[in-house]
């Protein structure tokens, strides 16, 4: 396989997309910004540092690519314009830069389920919003795979470690009731990713893998007691406690300037009810299916969560 280029290379995804495209075979390239933190990136050919809104940054790393994996984009923001400016207007640019130095090359725009919502089709946060706007200006060009993953975890993700630490000392934190989310573990959406490149039934097409199911937040709960080899205690919050959090969350970033992984949106999404999870026989790579079982992605997980301790 020939070279690939795969923005927010240094991010959790994305350093993992790179093992999974060295392993493949393919010369993996890396781009980022100039302040980004490149010390998990292992196994690019070469690692530019530049600006990201400017297309004509991207020339020596694009030029000979034969697939632009488009994974760099905030989950996090201060604001509204914030969000559009990196998820929006940054996948502008590496189209158009994909235009003018690998025409030939395939797009995959690795976007997010909340680009439509619990509904599938409505947005719900900003974070949701942007990312649906960056998908519009996807679909305006040509050889494209716009991928919706659901919730992604795996060694490597610090907004899901706060969980994984706390199952470690016997509590689960989660909304009350039924609800649930789809999961996929980061390794195996790395593989997914990686075998998209020359998937001719993804052309065009808006796909979402997981593990085929809603994962309730009992099972969740199960999953974190057999990682962490003891007694888990599953601490239900009322919806409306759940978002309060995660609006004083967002408070005291604002006020610290920062921009927190849990804030008043986040808190929303994760009481909504709705989500759904796709066959993986429809995430358009032929006999695909995630590789590794719940219970060992979440034990591999726990591990490296134990090791940041």
């Amino acid at each position: 396989m020939s070279d690939v280029l795969i923005t927010g290379a240094t991010g959790f995804l994305g350093s993992h997309l790179v093992g999974a495209a060295a392993g493949a075979g393919c010369g993996p390239r890396a781009v980022c910004r100039h302040s980004s933190d490149t010390s998990r990136v292992r196994g690019c050919s070469r690692i530019d540092r530049i600006d990201m809104l400017d297309p004509g940054a991207y020339r020596c790393a694009m030029e000979g690519v034969s697939t632009v994996f488009h994974l760099a984009g905030a989950t996090s923001a201060r604001s509204r314009e914030a969000f559009d400016r990196s998820n929006a207007a940054v996948t502008s640019a590496v189209l158009e830069a994909r235009r003018l130095f690998a025409p030939e090359a395939r797009f995959v725009f690795v976007s997010s389920q909340s680009a439509g919502g619990p509904s599938g089709s409505r947005p719900i946060t900003p974070y949701g919003r942007s990312k649906l706007l960056a998908e519009c200006i996807v679909r305006r060009s040509s050889n494209w795979v716009i991928v919706r993953p659901p919730a992604v975890f795996g060694p490597g993700d610090d907004a899901m470690a706060p969980m994984f630490r706390a199952a470690a000392k016997g509590v689960f934190l989660s909304p009350a009731g039924r609800g649930g989310v789809p999961l996929i573990y980061a390794k195996d959406l790395a593989d997914y990713l990686v075998r998209l490149a020359d998937a001719p039934d993804a052309e065009g097409r808006t796909l979402e893998p997981s593990y085929g199911k809603v994962f309730g937040w009992s099972e969740i709960r199960d999953l974190l007691q057999t990682a962490s080899g003891r007694r888990v205690v599953r601490i239900p919050v009322i919806p409306p406690l759940v978002v309060a959090a995660g609006w004083i969350c967002g408070t005291a970033g604002r006020l610290t300037g920062r921009s927190p992984v849990f804030d008043f949106h986040k808190g929303r999404e994760m009481v909504a009810k709705g989500w759904t999870a796709c066959d993986p026989s429809r995430a358009g790579v032929p006999g695909w299916a995630p590789a590794t079982p719940p219970e060992k992605a979440f034990s591999e997980t726990m591990a490296w969560t134990g090791q940041r301790l």
